[in-house]
């Protein structure tokens, strides 16, 4: 019996693990996985991507890859997190109908983000097939261990990617450029943690923003990051131009290492150790480009580190764990 109940607690986290990896490459450093590769002419666009009116992040496909070989494999167990609950490849068999509910106004704030989020996954189903195919190709560290969590093979990946991506079909182009509508909708309707991923669209996708506005997104993405979720300390650990998404580099170490730490507690050492090689391997490029800061002092370091114990904290306060 018990062995049973081991064998459904394990299924269990795998359909978990894949209802997260589909939206994770969306999530990130503010739509910087996902960015087409000609964003990255040269170090001239890198630089202009450094400005606060531009995205926060860079769009290098040298880094690409490996980033997000990371992000998926720290999203794979990440149960304490609300901040962008994607769809599961599984593809509910309404999803047409409740995404048009959604831009037809019916539904709560929830439905409204949980129809942004599908819009989300959908935009981003072509990048995660390629990705999918590189990393059966040129397995990375982390991508193996998220075979070995999710115990499915790189061409299983694949096949449910194509599915998914198959599905996606259904929404014409001028229906997922109404995904910004729907999470203004979800933030204006107090959705819970709608502010990060309204904040990553109106960047991403170049809009106007009022400054009152961008500090309230800011101040709720912080605050989301600072509760524990998940996903949002993984997105501020990708944001390489921090200040364009309303923190400090102090911040960003502290979320950084905390979702790392949060990692470990979650998948194990090896895990941790995969997506630590990853970040540095990643950083290592970025810093070719002038994007990432310098080092931080002692005591700059110091309040990264309290500032992840406060954060870890909150995460096991979450998941209701005791510390």
């Amino acid at each position: 019996m018990a062995s049973n109940q081991g064998s459904r607690a394990d299924r269990s986290r795998r359909r978990m693990a894949l209802a997260v990896v589909i939206g994770a490459l969306l999530l990130a450093a503010g739509g910087w996985l996902s960015s087409r590769p000609s964003d990255a002419a040269g170090p001239a666009k890198a630089t202009a991507a450094s400005s606060p009116t531009n995205e926060p992040g860079s769009s290098l496909p040298a880094a690409k890859s490996e980033a997000a070989s990371a992000v998926m494999a720290v999203a794979s167990s990440a149960p304490g997190s609300t901040s962008a609950p994607p769809p599961a490849p599984g593809w509910p068999e309404d999803a047409l109908r409740r995404v048009q509910l959604a831009l037809d106004g019916h539904g709560t704030p929830k439905d409204m983000m949980e129809a942004a989020m599908m819009l989300s996954a959908c935009q981003g189903a072509d990048a995660m097939v390629d990705h999918q195919y590189r990393e059966r190709d040129q397995p990375s560290a982390t991508g193996r261990q998220l075979e070995r969590i999710t115990g499915l093979s790189s061409q299983e990946w694949i096949r449910r990617s194509q599915d998914f991506q198959r599905h996606c079909q259904v929404f014409d182009a001028a229906t997922l450029a109404r995904q910004g509508e729907l999470l203004k909708r979800a933030h204006d309707g107090g959705a819970k943690d709608a502010a990060l991923p309204y904040l990553q669209w109106l960047d991403a996708n170049r809009q106007p923003i009022d400054p009152a506005l961008r500090g309230q997104l800011q101040r709720e993405a912080r605050q989301t990051a600072e509760d524990g979720d998940f996903m949002a300390l993984v997105t501020f650990s990708f944001a390489f131009n921090p200040g364009a998404m309303g923190i400090t580099e102090v911040q960003r170490q502290a979320y950084k290492e905390a979702q790392f730490r949060i990692q470990g507690l979650m998948s194990g050492a090896e895990m941790e150790k995969a997506s630590r090689d990853a970040m540095a391997d990643t950083e290592k490029t970025m810093s070719q480009w002038g994007m990432v800061p310098s080092p931080l002092t002692a005591e700059q370091q110091r309040e990264a580190d309290a500032l992840a114990a406060r954060v870890i904290e909150a995460w096991r306060k979450r998941q209701g764990k005791p510390g």
